[in-house]
């Protein structure tokens, strides 16, 4: 008999992300145990996750679980699981826009969506928010495509075009779009925003922690005391906001803006302890709805208050585009439809091996 267990998956690139997408019948049903099972398979906890399928940096840190839904017109349920690094924690509380990208591909690949010709919509409830998304994937031939020429800041090669169109952002984890009831927080006085859209995020002026925002995430990363001092706030309004302790959890992430050179806004977005090479979809999201809104602190960079059109995010790595369709009750947001496109890729297939005394 084996001392290792072998669990099927599909390793992909979705987005500027990448990592194991499970169906949710091949993982224990137990979270404690599913868990184990899932940092095993990452190599975590260690810095090098020399021992999985983890890639020693959050983007490359992160678990897709999907199954068929039974809910009336959702074809699959998405389950996000952010994968610690360094510490055995399992983070199911955020979602991730960028795996979602290759949960349409992954659900046709595995047989839980029928491919159509040309191109198939796949609708999907992310479980971890409760938002409903819809992608189209492009399928020749009833085939998922993988090799065509879009092309998207932060991946080296191009792929085929996937559609994604978020349905009901707003309030994602709090239902509100402002969880603490304010625009405008001060908090160590340091004046943020906390915006809950597809993910609760805390923007900040860049200048406010002595940083242009023009920092590449590289030297950002090397910028302990920003880190800590963002770290701080955070913790505060995690509290604030009901959220309870949130050292040991990847929510509410933080971000820091600034004047874009030609774009709408220019961020760098933290995960939330390292800078994201590029910016999560769901981050996109979050800073739309706060530029959107009067009165919240991106108000000196943007004031662009129309209720569709392109929002364009400048990030280390190029630009971020998502496209918006806003709904206003005077000079608030009640509704908000983001789509943006990406691809995705199917890199390996197969079975990842874990060792038995690891998640017995």
């Amino acid at each position: 008999m084996s001392d290792q267990i072998k669990i099927p998956c599909l390793f992909m690139r979705g987005g500027t992300s990448r990592g194991p997408y499970f169906l949710k019948s091949d993982l224990p049903e137990d979270t404690i145990k599913r868990d184990k099972v899932l940092l095993a398979v990452m190599g975590s906890p260690d810095v090098r996750q020399i021992d999985g399928l983890g890639g020693a940096d959050p983007v490359k840190s992160k678990v897709a679980i999907v199954s068929k839904s039974e809910e009336k017109g959702v074809d699959v349920n998405y389950y996000f699981a952010q994968v610690k690094i360094d510490e055995p924690i399992v983070d199911t509380k955020p979602s991730c826009g960028n795996m979602l990208i290759g949960v349409g591909p992954f659900a046709i690949e595995r047989n839980l969506v029928q491919a159509q010709d040309k191109e198939t919509k796949v609708v999907i409830r992310d479980m971890n928010t409760g938002m409903k998304i819809e992608e189209i994937v492009q399928t020749p031939n009833k085939q998922v495509s993988y090799d065509g020429n879009f092309k998207i800041d932060g991946v080296p090669n191009t792929g085929t075009p996937v559609e994604i169109r978020f349905i009901d952002s707003i309030g994602a984890k709090t239902k509100k779009l402002f969880p603490t009831g304010n625009k405008i927080d001060v908090i160590n006085g340091i004046e943020c925003t906390l915006v809950d859209a597809a993910m609760p995020v805390v923007f900040f002026r860049a200048r406010d922690f002595g940083v242009s925002g023009n920092e590449s995430h590289l030297e950002l990363n090397q910028n302990q005391k920003l880190i800590d001092d963002m770290g701080k706030i955070r913790i505060e309004l995690g509290k604030r906001i009901g959220f309870g302790d949130v050292s040991k959890s990847v929510i509410p992430k933080v971000a820091l803006v600034s004047k874009a050179d030609q774009g709408s806004i220019k961020s760098r977005y933290f995960m939330p302890w390292s800078c994201h090479n590029g910016y999560a979809i769901t981050g996109s999201i979050a800073l739309s709805a706060a530029a959107k809104s009067k009165g919240t602190i991106c108000e000196e960079f943007y004031n662009d208050y129309s209720d569709r059109g392109d929002f364009v995010i400048e990030h280390p790595t190029g630009v971020s585009k998502v496209k918006l369709e806003i709904k206003y009750q005077g000079d608030n947001i009640v509704d908000l439809v983001a789509s943006t496109t990406r691809h995705a890729r199917l890199i390996m297939s197969g079975e990842v091996h874990v060792q038995k005394s690891l998640v017995e």
